[in-house]
Formats: structure tokens, sequence, C-alpha cells
């Protein structure tokens, strides 16, 4: 950690400083990502060549031997797997998401609190995944053939409502939300949004900066529970232009339908994903002395098998993503008839959340959801000039 450190303070100006650390935070975290991926496929494969999958399956089978109990030996399974699993991972989550981030000094928390939102986070998240495998398992029973259809519709059904519950009940368990005291501003982003023919439900204040220096802003929720949403970080050190220019990129995604497409594609991953799955299950469960794919105990197997499968996919996702960023970015521009607002906004988050403005083309294609500050900025350049060019043809 020391050396870390000399590395970031050594640099001539503020600009090649925050830039040399954005480079070290980014170069962090995609080595961290390879260290979880590689202990999560020996984490599973250890779990299944070991027996401990099957033992645990068995035990838990012979406790509740009714024939009826099926489920609840699934849910025991699952819980006792995905908490042993967080505990396995809980060094790598805390040096990532605690040490990292204090040393770089985007995070205020104490260890006291990022320990209470990670065991929140952990709570949420076996009881997630109980419901989620619970229903999966039961697919595997009653539909053996055909489960990995009933599995893609149950993953849009979970998508929709946990978009929809999001700001709600998920996002207030670990930040504050109240309605935007500013009047003047809470006028204009209301105004912004009537104008794009958008229905909200208001505008709230986002409550970072007790936690992070980080800023963000977003469009959450749907239907009844649609919002908007400005993080108390972005509030203080952001023009009401640009504030106003990130909303109308948010506005963007809506008016693109690009929650719905992301989900047409998401949802085509995922029956993709879910059948791999169930190919790999139908060779190898006999194999391993499994009865059948729907024999909890092959859990390593068919989550081997979606882990793999998403790694394989994720730049295919990505890139899609990163087209409907273009696409919002451009509505922004258009809508306001310039980019300077929005180039502004865009360059001061990446200073303020440490975001590399131009990583290599191979870590952006692989890796990330959103093109590169550099490139998106550029972009921006190109459609204002398109813009400006057919006013003055109009004019």
């Amino acid at each position: 950690m020391d050396t870390m450190s000399s590395e970031i303070n050594t640099s001539s100006s503020p600009g090649e400083s925050t830039g040399k650390k954005a480079r070290e935070y980014e170069s962090i975290h995609n080595r961290l990502f390879i260290v979880r991926i590689v202990l999560t496929l020996l984490a599973l494969a250890v779990y299944l060549f070991s027996g401990a999958s099957a033992q645990l399956a068995a035990g838990l089978s012979s406790r509740f031997s009714h024939p009826w109990l099926w489920s609840v030996v699934n849910g025991f399974y699952t819980l006792i797997t995905i908490f042993g699993f967080a505990a396995l991972m809980f060094p790598l989550s805390l040096y990532s998401d605690y040490m990292v981030e204090r040393h770089f000094e985007l995070s205020k928390q104490s260890l006291e609190s990022w320990m209470g939102d990670f065991f929140k986070s952990l709570v949420f998240e076996l009881a997630l995944a109980l419901i989620f495998f619970e229903v999966v398992y039961a697919l595997l029973r009653w539909m053996p053939n055909y489960w990995w259809i009933g599995a893609t519709l149950s993953y849009v059904l979970f998508a929709v409502v946990l978009s929809s519950i999001a700001p709600v009940v998920i996002m207030p368990l670990f930040h504050k939300f109240e309605p935007l005291q500013d009047s003047e501003l809470t006028e204009a982003v209301q105004g912004f949004v009537q104008s794009a023919g958008l229905k909200v439900l208001g505008v709230f204040r986002w409550g970072l900066d007790e936690k992070t220096v980080t800023a963000n802003a977003a469009l959450a929720g749907l239907g009844r529970t649609r919002r908007i949403i400005l993080g108390d970080t972005m509030l203080k050190g952001y023009s009401q232009d640009e504030i106003i220019a990130v909303l109308a990129h948010e506005v963007g995604h809506y008016k693109n339908r690009d929650m719905w497409r992301l989900m047409v594609v998401g949802a085509f991953l995922a029956a993709a994903g879910f059948y791999v799955a169930h190919l790999v299950l139908q060779a190898l469960v006999l194999r391993f002395g499994f009865q059948h794919i729907g024999d909890i105990g092959s859990f390593p197997i068919f989550v081997f098998s979606l882990f793999l499968f998403s790694l394989i996919s994720m730049p295919l996702g990505n890139f899609y993503s990163r087209r409907r960023e273009y696409a919002a970015d451009e509505y922004a521009v258009r809508t306001l008839k310039a980019a300077t607002p929005l180039v502004s906004a865009l360059e001061k988050l990446a200073a303020q959340n440490l975001a590399d403005r131009n990583p290599a083309a191979w870590i952006e294609f692989c890796l990330h959801s959103h093109p590169s500050i550099a490139r998106r900025v550029a972009r921006a350049r190109i459609v204002e000039a398109a813009v400006q060019a057919t006013l003055r043809a109009v004019g």
C-alpha cells in the first residue's frame, strides 16, 4: 500500500495526477476482477470434485426425508452454499470494496459502516438467491427438458420487479433520500422532464456524501415508482446546466426505450446461458453420481456453466450497452442543441469518480458497459457539429 501511495503522488500537475491515479485505480480493479474469477472457478471446482456438494445435499435429504420436503432441502442447501461462498470471498470484498476505496480517497465510510452495508447486501442477496433457485430447481424437476425457458421468464420477471422496487425498497437500505429542497433546480428539472413527455413521482436528493465522494444521478424506478434522484455530491459542484445535461442523458435512455431494449438482450443472453447449462447438466450429472439434473447437489455444475457463459458473453452485452450510452448522449446533445454542458459534466464525473478517460481499447471492449469519457466527448462534439450545421441550414 505504501508503494501505491508514492506512485500516486509523483506527477507534475493536478490533471496528470488525477489521470495517473485513475489509471492505477482501474488497473487494480481489473486485476481484482481476474482474481475474483479465478477464485470463483476454483471454489466451484473444489466444491464439486471434493464431494462436499453431494455430501451436503445427501445430509439435508436424510434430515428432511419426506418427498414433499425437497424444496426445504434446496432452500437450506442454497443458503449454506451462498453464505459459505460469501465468507470465502469476504477478504477479497473487504480489500476491493473498502480498503482500495479508502486508499484512493473515494470512500468516507468507517469499517463499521461498510460492514453494515456488506451484511445488508448479503441478507438481500441470500433472500434473492433463495427465491430464484427455488424456482429454477422446481422447474428442473417439473419440466427437465424445457426448464431453461421458464428460468428465462423468471429472470425477466425478477428484473422488472427489482427495477420497480429499487428506489423505494432497495436503495433506501443504503442511502437516505429526501425531496430536493432547491426549488429553482427542482423547477428546472421538472420542466425539462415534462417537456420530454415523462412523468415522474418527484425529484429527490440522494445522500451519497455521507459515504463517498463520487457523484451520480439517475432516473430510477418504473411506472409509479419512477423518480429523479440527484446525488448530493453532484449538487455541490455542478452547475444547473450540467445537471440538466446529465438528466437529459437519462431521459434519452427512457425516450429510446433502452431499459426494455437491454432487458430483451439480457433475456436472450439468459436464455442462451440457461440452455448451455441445460446441455452441460445433461452431459455431466450422471457422471458425477447425481440422479437427475434437478439434484441440488449438482449446483456447482449449474453455476460453473452459467458463470463461464456470462464471462464469454460479457463483451457482447457490454458492446450493446455502450451503443445505448452513445444514443443517450446523442439525445442529450440534440435536445440541448449543445455538447458543452454534457462534456463538462462528463469531465467532472471522470475526475471525481476516478474513471480512466481513455482505457485500452481491449479493456473497454471486454469489461466496460459505458464508453470511455474520451470517446463520449469526441462523439458528443461530432453530434454537436451536425446539430449546429442543421440549425445554420434552417436559419
